[in-house]
């Protein structure tokens, strides 16, 4: 659970940083992102950033986000890993599980996942639900290139209304996601 909240807090500060960059708007010629949300399909507009975040230490690991977004909606995926030689993550399934619903269910499963849906209205950003459930994919890395390509899918519920000038659906789900040829920064916390 620890390293859930570091990741849902360092993921919100590099929301907030990668808001006032447009350093990597160049990017959608280089890579896109599509999904379904709700049943309608979605495209990334602009690519705000995506890093891979190294930690070295005996407590170390690196994670990566991608932070994506139209006009009116903002995806953040990310994932964790134990630490790679080289600067790529590792190419496999990435889960996170809400374990609040399971009380009854004893299951042992990892999180090494966190995603997060924000709504973006007259300049601010609303997160109005909570991660439920969701995967996120690696299909390939080029850390020669900095490259990375892959799938995501994930289910989120209302967990309150933080604005009132849209309506936000009970269930936030997200199918069929895809990242494809999306160049990535490479940062070494020290």
């Amino acid at each position: 659970m620890k390293k859930l909240l570091s990741i849902g807090l360092l993921s919100l500060s590099i929301l907030f940083a990668g808001c006032s960059s447009d350093d990597n708007e160049e990017n959608n010629e280089n890579g896109s992102v599509s999904a379904t949300i709700n049943g309608t399909e979605w495209k990334a507009t602009k690519i705000t950033s995506v890093t891979l975040i190294k930690v070295p230490g005996e407590d170390g690991g690196q994670r990566f986000d991608i932070n994506v977004q139209d006009d009116s909606q903002m995806l953040l995926l990310a994932c964790e890993s134990e630490l790679t030689t080289n600067d790529a993550m590792p190419l496999k399934e990435y889960t996170f599980t809400d374990q609040d619903d399971d009380v009854d269910t004893p299951v042992v499963t990892t999180s090494n996942a966190l995603f997060l849906n924000y709504y973006l209205i007259d300049g601010n950003s609303y997160g109005e639900h909570f991660p439920k459930s969701g995967k996120i994919t690696i299909t390939a890395m080029d850390a020669d290139k900095k490259t990375v390509s892959g799938t995501f899918s994930f289910k989120a519920e209302k967990v309150g209304a933080l604005q009132t000038k849209i309506v936000t659906p009970n269930v936030f789900e997200v199918t069929k996601g895809v990242f494809k040829n999306l160049p990535y920064k490479v940062i070494k916390a020290q």
